[in-house]
């Protein structure tokens, strides 16, 4: 059984000129091949192991997405050595959280970041600190990479045996719920999710991915490089989250990672264009999707093959650039995707798979396949999974993906791992004829209304926010009559509606307008009419500010903290 490095190293001997990295700088995108990674992996094992960093050893890591990640972890992984990844929208308490509970030894950081927090890394007596960029504090603690010794590390390599069911990483849970835990997961572990994942979707050695999720989070990790640097593929970064559009159509990848909210925001965007349109483009373009439509369904007349065909050419083609042009295949995780941004993007070509799993599982447990997939479901499960659904409809999974347990916790371990090995999920679904998972909800976000009727907030949530004026929303009403929500408006859209029906746009005063109000309340209305009654807000309030990961009211995959926003908002 291969490790996370020795894996790599085999990819990099079958495609030592392919592109294995690319980052932008100076105004285009420097390459780095499956070649030169190996020696960048190779000087920096020495270097660690010059300065005495031992197996099994914790090192922290704080860097953005980038070459130095990708270096930082092959290198880790080829000593030994156990990589505990911070998100960078942690603050000072949560660094000190984490740090004190993972007992760590080293610390890799970004310049910025060192400089940022310098005062909680002085609080921890850190073996070294290896800062990547420049420092003016040098010491016999702090070393600087890339001004780092270049060392012949092939005789390190061959003396350090590292087995794969050593642990290789700690990820720390996004925590939605309580304090986060800290997941253990080896080598064996890793590997054996992202292999079952290429069994069943096609990646190959000419595929270019695109990064722009946090490395430090389990699924990009996986799906967004090891999946690609597995496979002989390339990995383009992008710069920061304010480049995305214009760093992925430079890229023009192939393949695309994403959480649900960033489809919505770009599917918001098109049709935001699309209305401010003209009555002309408007039918072009929905001439166009009923064509994609028809076509999927084998529904088309040679008529329309050739409509179509023109129509591809003046819009379609025009809405894929948005995504660089070649983009084949987009893998959606983190939380549900709503069915109907799904469809749209298949009808303009671009098949967005849906997939399902958690920190604890490395992290996929099913997924979609390109040929192979139903809409509103995350697909088939993984053969490194066995899965069974429980009396209460809990999800529980076992198998070689399957964490080793919760770092320093042996009471949460325990709960959340029977004694028949099945780990309890939390989450809610069923299988079904075909063996397709679909998820209901998370136990834990159910809404129990005082009636005893049983709602789960995310779907209704979903359909909210279908809304061109809205951004996002937030669902609640535990052991009340009825549900209500928390609305973020979207201001950019607010306040053309505004304009249009003379409403002085006076912000945050406009949010309780006797108007805006009434119209929320419609917009409300006209989204839930085919619920349930017990399933329809009767009560909402227009919130000020988004929902970020800034305030702390987003994980890192953009998923809701609603015992924050609770505590928050409503408490």
């Amino acid at each position: 059984m291969f490790t996370i490095a020795t894996k790599f190293e085999s990819i990099a001997k079958m495609y030592p000129k392919n592109i294995a990295l690319a980052y932008f700088s100076g105004g285009k995108y420097h390459k780095i091949t499956y070649q030169k990674l190996n020696q960048q992996r190779k000087i920096l094992v020495s270097n660690l192991h010059a300065w005495n960093w031992q197996k099994q050893e914790k090192v922290a890591v704080m860097l953005s997405n980038g070459p130095e990640w990708i270096v930082s972890d092959l290198a880790l992984a080829s000593l030994g050595l156990i990589l505990v990844p911070l998100h960078l929208t942690y603050n000072s308490l949560q660094l000190e959280q984490i740090l004190s509970h993972a007992n760590v030894d080293y610390l890799v950081i970004q310049e910025e970041y060192f400089n940022k927090f310098k005062d909680i890394w002085l609080k921890f007596s850190f073996k070294n600190i290896v800062v990547v960029g420049d420092c003016k504090e040098l010491n016999q603690v702090i070393k600087l990479w890339p001004k780092m010794p270049v060392k012949n590390s092939y005789d390190v390599l061959e003396k350090i045996v590292v087995d794969d069911n050593d642990l290789h990483t700690i990820i720390y849970t996004s925590g939605t719920t309580g304090d986060p835990k800290g997941v253990m997961l080896s080598h064996k572990n890793l590997i054996t999710n992202v292999m079952s994942a290429k069994a069943v979707i096609d990646i190959t050695n000419r595929d270019r991915f695109f990064s722009f999720m946090p490395l430090s989070h389990a699924f990009e990790r996986c799906a967004g490089y090891y999946a690609p640097i597995f496979s002989g593929a390339s990995i383009y970064f992008a710069r920061n989250s304010k480049t995305i559009v214009e760093d992925i159509q430079l890229a023009q990848p192939t393949v695309l990672n994403a959480v649900p909210r960033i489809f919505e925001k770009i599917y918001d965007k098109i049709f935001d264009q699309v209305r401010a349109g003209g009555d002309f483009k408007k039918h072009l373009f929905f001439q166009a999707l009923n064509l994609s439509k028809y076509k999927k369904q084998r529904k088309l007349k040679f008529k329309e093959k050739i409509s179509l065909f023109f129509l591809d050419k003046l819009v379609i083609k025009k809405l894929r650039k948005i995504l660089g042009g070649n983009l084949r295949m987009a893998i959606s995780g983190g939380a549900s995707l709503n069915p109907a941004i799904a469809k749209f993007f298949a009808n303009i070509g671009i098949q967005i798979i849906e997939g399902y799993g958690l920190t604890e599982t490395s992290p996929i447990i099913a997924v979609n396949q390109l040929k192979n997939y139903k809409f509103g479901t995350v697909g088939k499960v993984l053969s490194c999974n066995q899965l069974k659904i429980g009396e209460d409809k809990e999800i529980l999974v076992k198998g070689d993906n399957l964490m080793k347990g919760y770092y320093n916790n042996k009471e949460q371990s325990a709960r959340a791992i029977d004694n028949d090995a099945w780990f309890h999920t939390g989450d809610l679904g069923f299988l079904d004829a075909d063996g397709f998972l679909t998820i209901i909800g998370r136990a834990k976000d159910m809404i129990v209304l005082s009636t005893g009727k049983n709602i789960f907030p995310e779907p209704i949530e979903n359909t909210l926010n279908e809304s061109k004026l809205i951004s996002q929303s937030f669902v609640y009403g535990d052991k009340q009559k009825n549900i209500a929500a928390l609305i973020v408006p979207d201001f950019q859209e607010l306040e053309i509606w505004c304009n249009e029906h003379d409403l002085n746009y006076s912000f945050p005063d406009i949010l309780h307008n006797t108007k805006v109000l009434e119209l929320y309340s419609d917009v409300l209305s006209e989204k839930l009419k085919d619920w349930s009654h017990l399933e329809r807000v009767n009560n909402f309030k227009l919130l000020e500010q988004e929902f970020s990961q800034e305030n702390g009211l987003l994980t890192p995959t953009l998923k809701l903290r609603r015992a924050r926003i609770k505590e928050k908002f409503i408490t």
